[in-house]
């Protein structure tokens, strides 16, 4: 029997198990499993192939909203609103009204815009190490990157903002635990009126001023939905993020001539990005879904009420659509991998996220050339699972000053 990685309420300082070979067991074997949820009443089904995930990802008979679930409760009960209700727990119309006033922000060519910015900020992360002889890059490069440029995105100056750890940690107990931290969420919650009070009175070009506007407008009904809006884009500006850039140096890391490839020209960081979103879904599983009615998926039965997961990181990983899908390749090439999600709720910043890796992933790795790992690769732990999957930390040596 393995050993539990979770001693005294912590993590022992060793690696995690890698869940890939788990996945690949269950899309041979039961790509529709039933899984073990004690604080949610029904059953709860698991999906691991690739073909059957796109599909339920497009589905109109799987909701989004808790309140088509078995219990039909939300976290404060089955209300208009609930405080922990976002864009991810919305269906249509809802959905794609709200998402409508933010889509502009986050298009490719508004994103473009924002390429200084990013450049800046990575800049400003990288900064930090000078005269450092190792540290922790999570701490360093990968927590503080997303969480200054979504917050930059929102318009929110450096003496506005909580910590990135404090960020990060709110989001974390409240959208991605079972149950979620209630003081937590109420912590979060005045937070977030804490950033709509400053863009009342701070205007700007950004996005948080744009959302202000659209309650004063009518786009937004009342102060929930703004919430609910400054909340859903501050947490999916960062969560996922800060797990894939941990990820992602790892993984390169781990490969250095693909990543003397990548430094040469001779493959695009485009293309390495993408594959590592395919190889290493920062997202391993989606927000619950809910059975609208009774219905067959892959030849098993699906109650109305039950709750479904879909595993994007074993979808990512079959056979079936991805090539040798347990090599990373970074030039690879193609798409279809579901990183991002598929259909409606396809990740809104998706094209941040990406312009995000393609930049502070260059930049780390001109400015810091040579940066080793400074503990062998299989020390590394994993933790924010099962959602999330991301280093706790990422010990590196970072090379002499003289040689940056």
């Amino acid at each position: 029997m393995a050993s539990d990685p979770y001693v005294s309420g912590s993590l022992k300082e060793t690696g995690d198990p890698d869940p890939y070979a788990n996945y690949a067991w269950l899309r041979e074997h039961a790509p529709v499993s039933e899984v073990y949820t004690p604080h949610r009443e029904g059953t709860t089904w698991l999906v691991t192939t690739y073909d059957l995930a796109r599909a339920c990802l497009t589905d109109p008979r799987l909701s989004n909203d808790d309140r088509n679930s078995a219990g039909a409760q939300g976290a404060f009960g089955s209300g208009e609103w609930d405080p922990a209700r976002g864009l991810l727990d919305l269906d249509r119309p809802e959905h794609a009204r709200l998402r409508r006033l933010v889509a502009g922000a986050f298009s490719a060519g508004a994103v473009e815009r924002m390429r200084d910015m990013m450049v800046r900020i990575t800049d400003e992360a990288l900064d930090t190490m000078a005269g450092l002889e190792s540290c922790d890059l999570v701490e360093h490069f990968s927590l503080p990157v997303p969480v200054a440029i979504i917050h930059e995105v929102l318009g929110i100056p450096p003496e506005q903002r909580e910590s990135p750890a404090h960020c990060l940690d709110l989001f974390y107990h409240t959208g991605l635990t079972d149950p979620l931290d209630v003081d937590k969420l109420g912590e979060l919650l005045e937070y977030t009126a804490k950033l709509a009070a400053y863009k009342r009175t701070h205007p700007g070009p950004d996005v948080g001023t744009h959302l202000v506007r659209g309650l004063e407008t009518g786009e937004l009904r009342d102060d929930n939905e703004l919430a609910a809006m400054i909340l859903s884009v501050l947490g999916a500006g960062h969560v996922t993020t800060v797990q894939f850039l941990g990820t992602a140096v790892y993984r390169l890391l781990q490969h250095p001539d693909q990543l003397a490839a990548i430094r040469e020209g001779r493959i695009t960081w485009q293309s390495a990005v993408n594959e590592l979103l395919r190889y290493d879904a920062a997202v391993q599983s989606t927000v619950y879904r809910y059975a609208k009615e009774d219905l067959d998926l892959g030849g098993v039965r699906i109650g109305k009420g039950d709750a479904l997961l879909v595993s994007l990181a074993a979808a990512n990983r079959d056979p079936a659509r991805f090539p040798d899908p347990d090599t990373f390749r970074a030039d690879r090439g193609g798409s279809g991998h579901l990183g991002f999600g598929h259909g409606a709720h396809l990740c809104l910043g998706a094209h941040l996220a990406r312009l995000e890796g393609e930049i502070a992933l260059d930049i780390l790795f001109r400015r810091l050339d040579g940066i080793q790992l400074a503990v062998p690769f299989d020390e590394v732990v994993w933790t924010y699972g099962p959602m999330l999957r991301g280093p706790r930390a990422l010990p590196v040596l970072l090379p002499t000053p003289a040689a940056r």
